[in-house]
């Protein structure tokens, strides 16, 4: 960028022209690309955290066996703040938050209070990050709660346009409106307590009658095979199957990929090719964390796709709609 000057207006009076030496113009479409290169280095300032970015909002992982971290993760942010001083970047600091996960029977012997530039960071029981709101427990209660209100409201619409548009409009409303909600980040939190998921399946089900114009006594299932749409625990599985696809074709990314090991990596003597094909299925199902991961579902789930003759697809989309047709074909 070159040639640009700035200037401020106040009141009516109006400051002297300044050159502008560094930064993009707001908007401008090299913008993003050229902040994401420039603060592509920050993860080298820090030495004992993992740092994610997306666009500008950034994250930092640590992870320890110690309740008593705020030491450490302290000077990590001291790191932090040289790192942003050195690079001409400011952090505000009321919009930062932290979150400790742990297991939902731990409990720290006292709060912890984190400080960046000399100002108090508190703890946060929830976070949204990415558009899904992750609780210190990962229980996913507060993200089914939210979630539930935006799907609640869709229905509301569906109800009161239902009388005005054919099925074939109100099913792509249902897509629009609802299912996008419902279908973000599923892959993630879809496993979690029943006790959460069964509100998002009454949702569901009083759409599809809204949809059907059929009472809410009446049987679900056949009607959502009628609409060729999935019920939210089959839909969930879909995801993991398409991610697991993704993995067994290798095309899925690498931070993925560490999520689930081969047998054949695993066992030092030579099994038969299909065992060696197989996913190793970790060993702690004890944890509720544990047998809920992706890594332990996924695992399962392709074990049996593997048995199937639908995974003989010649593609993706092949074996998502044949897999589909699967699941409806029970309803």
């Amino acid at each position: 960028m070159c040639n640009r000057s700035q200037h401020v207006k106040l009141n009516g009076a109006e400051s002297s022209n300044k050159n502008i030496t560094c930064g993009v113009p707001q908007g401008s479409v090299l913008g993003p690309l050229l902040f994401i290169i420039y603060i592509n280095d920050m993860h080298k300032a820090l030495s004992n955290s993992k740092v994610f970015h997306f666009a500008d909002d950034t994250n930092l992982l640590f992870s320890s066996r110690t309740p008593k971290i705020h030491k450490m993760i302290n000077n990590e942010l001291k790191l932090l703040f040289e790192w942003l001083c050195a690079n001409r970047l400011s952090l505000n600091v009321a919009k930062t938050e932290f979150i400790i996960f742990r297991p939902p029977r731990k409990r720290l012997d006292k709060r912890v209070y984190l400080r960046l530039n000399g100002k108090k960071i508190f703890e946060s029981t929830k976070i949204k990050y990415l558009g899904i709101i992750l609780d210190n427990c990962l229980s996913w209660r507060h993200h089914i709660n939210e979630l539930s209100k935006k799907l609640n409201s869709a229905t509301g619409m569906i109800y009161k346009i239902g009388y005005f548009c054919t099925p074939k409009v109100l099913r792509s409303l249902y897509f629009s409106l609802f299912n996008s909600h419902l279908s973000y980040g599923l892959s993630v939190w879809g496993n979690c307590n029943a006790t959460y998921t069964n509100k998002l399946l009454i949702s569901q089900k009083k759409i599809i009658c809204a949809i059907s114009f059929a009472k809410y006594s009446v049987p679900s299932k056949p009607l959502f095979k009628e609409l060729n749409i999935l019920r939210f625990d089959d839909l969930y599985k879909s995801q993991i199957a398409s991610l697991m696809w993704d993995y067994d074709h290798g095309t899925l990314p690498d931070d993925l990929n560490s999520l689930f090991i081969r047998r054949s990596s695993v066992h030092s003597r030579n099994l038969r090719n299909t065992e060696n094909q197989r996913l190793y299925t970790s060993t702690y199902r004890n944890s509720r964390f544990g047998s809920n991961s992706i890594s332990q579902v996924g695992s399962i789930l392709l074990n049996e796709l593997k048995d199937m003759d639908l995974y003989q697809a010649v593609s993706k989309k092949s074996f998502m709609l044949k897999y589909k047709d699967l699941l409806l074909y029970e309803y």
